[in-house]
């Protein structure tokens, strides 16, 4: 029987930059992708206490800063990183193989750049002009709902390189896993269900445009599509949350 830990362990070796070690790093047969929203929930939690207690001191827009600070620093900013390649293969290259090798490049173009920077700048914007509970709130799903996004590629979405990481990401049974992720990202809901069901609604609607965009242009998902997709759905959930309802 499989070490009941192994899937959490897993999620939060591969998801975060923690120092986690266990028997589960070894072969981790999907890298704990069900467990994926609930480490969300810890990184949006750590950033709405950091965005609670720089807010307390100096201002909202230096709150924001924060917490998107300590967003990037525990997952070692895979997910940029991902987001940065994924736009510059996606919007280049005349061929699915061309688009493919641009985005193993280390080196980040000029879309990767203007994504990334915008990404972080309607991150900063839309948390910025939220009072602090609705700033947690707006991280905690934000950050499910950005990871479950990938889970639901890496379910529905072919690998698309014959090789790589992505392809132990697409080991796993796919109803429970995105059952135990969905079921995750609806917890902080309670918090305010108005704008997180727009919230989930929002980041389902941009992550089906991601993934029609990645089959259509290299033929399915690689791991950079799927860092992308935790970026553009956090985005998308916490503009959800800046919505006046």
């Amino acid at each position: 029987m499989a070490h009941p830990l192994r899937g959490p362990r897993a999620a939060l070796s591969f998801l975060t930059v923690l120092p986690v070690r266990g028997p589960d790093e070894t072969a981790p047969s999907s890298l704990g992708r069900a467990w994926f929203p609930a480490v969300g929930l810890l990184l949006g939690g750590a950033a709405g206490l950091a965005l609670w207690g720089v807010t307390a001191l100096t201002s909202p827009a230096l709150g924001a800063v924060a917490a998107l600070a300590v967003l990037a620093l525990l997952t070692g900013a895979l997910h940029l990183d991902g987001l940065a390649d994924t736009a510059d293969g996606l919007l280049g290259g005349s061929t699915a193989e061309r688009r493919l090798e641009i985005m193993r490049d280390s080196r980040v173009g000029s879309f990767g750049v203007v994504a990334v920077g915008l990404v972080l700048l309607a991150d900063w914007a839309a948390l910025s002009g939220m009072p602090p509970v609705g700033a947690l709130a707006a991280l905690l799903v934000g950050a499910a709902a950005g990871r479950l996004a990938a889970v639901a590629l890496l379910v529905w979405l072919p690998y698309a390189r014959p090789e790589g990481l992505g392809l132990a990401g697409r080991r796993g049974r796919p109803l429970r896993d995105l059952l135990v992720g969905g079921v995750a990202t609806a917890l902080p809901l309670a918090l305010d269900w108005r704008h997180g069901a727009l919230a989930v609604l929002l980041a389902a609607a941009v992550t089906l445009g991601l993934g029609l965009l990645a089959r259509a242009r290299v033929g399915g998902a690689t791991g950079d599509v799927y860092g992308a997709a935790v970026e553009l759905g956090q985005l998308a959930a916490l503009v959800g949350f800046a919505v006046r309802l």
